[in-house]
């Protein structure tokens, strides 16, 4: 007992570089719009004992070419303001996501909540991503389905995004609607560079006002329905002239949540 109790403190010690980081990760995600509107961008997620931290690179829609047979991509990593990070804190149980609102409330948040247990579901099926033997499972999160395939060869419970709660590292994720789509691109695992700084980048940023996941959420339903009620205060002082505006949450990461049912503003 006492030799397996040292080979496994051996095991999980060298798996952490120096830095405290035991895995890298780059995956290639996109979101389609339509068939013509397909934006995509790389994500990093690193992960360590305590921590993870997931960056997703900025993109910006840029059509190019009006051609019918021409696939419309968007690649720009150089807008700060649609750049999203999320950190986990797996002592605490607790997520994190920084994030500017550019939809309503034009600002930066640092969106707390505590972490998302995602209920699964086994599926059949195996195939193989980066050499990696994976494993397929869904999970309903939040109004949207997702589909994803994981590896246990990497025993790590994590995966881009909010996805979390798998015996084994996500490589692969899509919703069933095929807007949302991650698939891994890089693996160093174990990782044991020194070029990245896991404590720099989870420190507490000042540019991010903190507030609760439920907060948050009600501030941008309430600049909605603000926006809404005076859109149609100006419309009914102009004769014959109707001025409407609509919002869906439908092509959203998730469409609703716990303290939310409303999807569609008119």
């Amino acid at each position: 007992m006492k030799i397996i109790y040292l080979f496994l403190l051996l095991f999980f010690s060298s798996i952490y570089s120096q830095n405290g980081v035991a895995l890298k990760i780059e995956y290639n995600e996109s979101i389609t719009y339509t068939p013509k509107i397909i934006n995509k961008r790389i994500s990093k997620l690193y992960v360590s004992k305590n921590f993870s931290y997931y960056k997703a690179e900025s993109l910006k829609a840029n059509k190019k070419s009006n051609d019918e047979d021409s696939e419309t991509i968007v690649v720009d990593d150089t807008n700060d303001d649609t750049t999203s990070e999320i950190i986990v804190n797996f002592k605490e149980k607790k997520l994190i996501e920084r994030l500017y609102e550019n939809l309503f409330l034009k600002k930066y948040y640092s969106v707390s909540e505590k972490m998302p247990e995602m209920k699964w579901t086994m599926v059949a099926g195996k195939k193989k991503i980066n050499n990696y033997d994976c494993k397929k499972a869904q999970t309903t999160f939040r109004g949207r389905t997702y589909t994803v395939w994981y590896t246990e060869k990497i025993p790590i419970s994590i995966g881009p995004w909010k996805f979390s709660g798998l015996p084994g590292l996500i490589l692969s994720a899509e919703d069933n609607e095929g807007i949302y789509k991650w698939v891994a691109k890089t693996i160093v695992y174990p990782y044991k560079s020194k070029d990245f700084n896991l404590e720099n980048a989870i420190k507490e940023n000042s540019k991010y006002k903190n507030i609760t996941f439920k907060d948050f959420d009600e501030k941008r339903i309430e600049v909605i329905n603000d926006k809404i009620k005076k859109i149609r205060a100006r419309s009914s002082s102009r004769d014959g002239i109707k001025v409407g505006f609509s919002y869906s949450t439908y092509q959203e990461r998730e469409p609703i949540n716990e303290y939310r049912t409303k999807t569609n503003f008119n």
